[in-house]
């Protein structure tokens, strides 16, 4: 059978978890840790509900501005896959989840514009009575 490299990967991810989990549950108790992915799987659902709410309005406000959409996006789909992480019981895929939460954004530099333009429209206009 032919696990291939991908396969590999996720067995040792699974290994990991599995490890983790158990050597958490011999530090502070099994009732504690299964608290721990309780609340993380709470919390998980919560940020995958919040990454998408106002994504439309945030693109929308960034475009408006002059802004490119790139940064908006990512956020968004940073913020998903935390929360995908945080739904995954395991306390690595939440300790993955909490730097994807934490690590500071890019910020998208504004597209470029020249002094004349705001508010022109460039065109030709021909009255026709």
């Amino acid at each position: 059978m032919r696990l291939g490299f991908m396969g590999i990967i996720a067995v040792a991810f699974l290994a990991l978890e599995m490890v983790g989990m158990y050597l958490l549950a011999r530090e502070i108790g099994a009732f504690n840790t299964l608290l721990w992915l309780l609340a993380a799987f709470v919390a998980g659902v919560w940020v995958i509900r919040r990454a998408g709410t106002g994504l439309q309005g945030s693109l929308q406000a960034a475009l408006e501005r002059g802004h490119t959409p790139f940064g908006i996006l990512w956020m968004t789909g940073r913020r998903f896959l935390a929360g995908a992480l945080l739904v995954f019981p395991g306390i690595v895929s939440d300790l993955m989840a909490l730097v994807l939460l934490l690590w500071p954004g890019a910020k998208a530099p504004p597209a470029r514009r020249t002094a004349g333009d705001e508010g022109v429209i460039e065109g030709e206009f021909r009255r026709e009575d």
